[in-house]
């Protein structure tokens, strides 16, 4: 067999192997309760969006489901999704220029893992007037990729500058760790949502079927 040939097999097989674990990484996760509680929030603020950015989406799907909204875009340093309904960007969020100017600005699970975590937070809120958070909260230090571990409200207040709009912790079913996800509304930091305001959010799509 020749180097080339040599070559192009293990590129060929490295690209399988890292996108069995994009594949894998939506795969553990699409399901999970604390998305479901994203998908309601996005529901209930961004009901007449009519453009999405998630930064840090990984490979994840989840903007499929906001399927009112026309304009999704997702982005990531590695692997942002993409169909033909969302426009996938690699590239460094904090580098990446951004021109457009979005309804409603996701980012689930990310902040934990950011060096420069508050240019990184203050950029969020730049680029939507709605924007809806994760981070795991309170889980112990120690994973290497988790550099700002333990994570609480305090921390996401100094990152921010501000409090959240909402917030609440979610637990799934037979996991010891929770998240805690937060919704921030960047021109209104006193609003409270009120329950006629719940009460007409999007309707409901069948996620699974």
């Amino acid at each position: 067999m020749s180097r080339l040939s040599s070559f192009i097999r293990a590129r060929t097989a490295a690209w399988r192997d890292a996108s069995h674990q994009r594949e894998s990484y939506w795969h553990k996760r699409q399901d999970s309760i604390y998305l479901q509680y994203v998908y309601f929030i996005a529901r209930v603020v961004g009901g007449d969006a009519r453009s999405v950015i998630d930064v840090g989406s990984n490979g994840c799907a989840y903007l499929e489901w906001l399927d009112w909204i026309p304009r999704k875009v997702s982005l990531d340093m590695k692997n942002p999704y993409h169909s033909a309904t969302v426009e996938g960007i690699r590239g460094d969020f904090l580098t990446t220029p951004i021109d457009e100017r979005f309804d409603l600005c996701l980012c689930l699970q990310v902040l934990e893992h950011i060096p420069e975590v508050e240019s990184f937070a203050q950029k969020l809120l730049g680029l939507a007037p709605h924007l809806i958070v994760s981070v795991p909260y309170k889980w112990s230090a120690g994973r290497p990729d988790h550099i700002h571990d333990p994570v609480d409200e305090e921390k996401l207040h100094s990152w921010f500058g501000r409090e959240s709009n909402f917030h609440i912790l979610v637990q799934e079913p037979f996991k010891p760790k929770p998240r805690l996800v937060c919704y921030y509304d960047r021109d209104h930091p006193d609003r409270q949502i009120e329950e006629s305001e719940v009460a007409g959010r999007r309707p409901a799509r069948v996620l699974w079927a």
